[in-house]
């Protein structure tokens, strides 16, 4: 029985150091696992990420920065580049 249940704690420590690097097999810890800023970094220089504007469904040719402009029906989020690749400009308001 002693033997399975270090057999299991060796499963789960080489399991949690798969799922979080960060944390050496020698000292697993109780806190959730935290990525080295180091990490971060490098995932964030990687993803670029892109303004979120709000487009009309129905008619208009504009973009808003607020769902709520323009008293807009059922408005749709997209990317910036999105809005100005189908020839929407931006609100004179919200802009």
């Amino acid at each position: 029985m002693k033997k399975h249940l270090r057999v299991l704690a060796a499963v789960l420590v080489l399991c949690f150091s798969l799922l979080c690097p960060a944390a050496s097999a020698a000292s697993v810890q109780t806190a959730a696992c935290k990525p080295s800023t180091a990490a971060v970094q490098t995932i964030s220089a990687g993803k670029k990420t892109e303004q979120m504007v709000w487009v009309p469904t129905h008619g208009g040719k504009k973009y808003h920065s607020k769902s709520t402009c323009s008293n807009m029906k059922d408005p749709e989020k997209v990317t910036l580049s999105k809005a100005k690749a189908e020839g929407f400009t931006a609100c004179k308001k919200c802009y």
